[in-house]
């Protein structure tokens, strides 16, 4: 039993060695990303490593966005332009744990600046687009706490996409799924009553980016995750 526990430890610290250092040779160009197709076997003769293991640092790199596996064509390493997350970042939140607080501490301080930039910056459409996300959760207050959730993520996200900061968005992006999960934790938590808190700090927070008032939306906004982030405290 202890050997096969040491094996394991030994396996993953190679596949690990492994996704850091396929990640330090795209960024000194010695891997290409794009159009180029590696094949599995040239791979593990470079990294000096078996099968079994590379593979298993083949699914973490797929898992991460860097490369896509296609079956019988190669391995393609994808343009980091193109992702919609910082991989290395996601590669930390994977493995590492992260406490509650630290998270929704990170997600307050973007949100907080964001809806300031966003009042300067929306655009009619964006507007339109962030009414129509308080709209439906009003239609909304009472269905299942996951759709509830998923209203409130859209809502926040928009504000990031209307104050035009595309590092805050790749950001937050990149913490979707923990972002999203606490927010389902938080909501089914939260007795139905007081989704129409949330709702009205929502219509708040519009009017305040629609009046381009920058120092009330932020205000507003961190009123509204003050009592979110009270409850984690508390835990």
């Amino acid at each position: 039993m202890d050997n096969m526990f040491i094996d394991t430890v030994k396996r993953k610290k190679i596949y690990f060695m492994i996704v850091e250092s396929f990640i330090e040779l795209i960024q000194t160009g010695q891997i290409e990303y794009g159009d180029k197709l590696y094949n599995e076997q040239e791979l593990i003769k470079m990294f000096n490593v078996s099968r079994p293991t590379f593979r298993e640092a083949l699914r973490v790199m797929e898992f991460l966005g860097i490369i896509t596996v296609t079956p019988r064509k190669g391995i393609i390493v994808n343009n980091p332009n193109e992702n919609k997350t910082y991989f290395p970042l996601l590669y930390i939140m994977a493995f590492e744990k992260t406490s509650s607080k630290s998270l929704f501490e990170l997600r307050r301080a973007i949100q907080i600046e964001m809806v300031a930039r966003a009042a300067e910056r929306a655009t009619p459409e964006d507007l339109e687009k962030l009414h129509g996300i308080v709209i439906e959760t009003k239609n909304q207050i009472s269905s299942d706490y996951t759709l509830f959730a998923d209203l409130d993520y859209q809502f926040h996200m928009q504000i990031v996409e209307c104050a035009k900061n595309d590092l805050c968005y790749k950001l937050m992006e990149t913490l979707k799924i923990m972002i999203h999960s606490q927010l389902e934790q938080i909501i089914k938590a939260m007795p139905i009553e007081k989704r129409e808190d949330t709702l009205k700090y929502h219509q708040n927070i519009y009017e305040a980016v629609k009046a381009k008032d920058s120092a009330k939306a932020s205000d507003i906004m961190q009123q509204h995750l003050e009592r979110p982030y009270k409850e984690l405290e508390a835990i």
